[in-house]
């Protein structure tokens, strides 16, 4: 199964990001990952695209740093660069899950 129609969904899902990096606030992880599945779900499955959704918040939060963080969840939008690093950070998620 090809997941590219995941990278557009989570690249747009960016700006439901919390403004911190490695620590997710209370049930932010969580909401993100419920948001993430329930875009992704009729296409690709419920339990890919869970652990796609999982992979990519731990990646995110991984990549990003505390200020970088707050600018994802700015209203202002993100830059070409960021968008990038948010579709790399998530591309090892595909790639982990093609795996399987």
């Amino acid at each position: 199964m090809r997941y590219h129609p995941l990278l557009a969904l989570f690249a747009s899902l960016a700006v439901t990001l919390p403004a911190v990096a490695a620590d997710w606030p209370a049930g932010g992880k969580a909401d993100f990952i419920k948001e993430c599945v329930a875009s992704s779900k009729a296409t690709h499955g419920e339990d890919a695209a869970k652990d796609y959704c999982e992979c990519a918040a731990d990646k995110v939060s991984d990549e990003f740093s505390e200020a970088e963080m707050e600018e994802l969840h700015s209203k202002t939008g993100i830059t070409p660069q960021m968008q990038q690093r948010l579709v790399s950070a998530s591309s090892s998620c595909l790639s982990e899950l093609n795996q399987e």
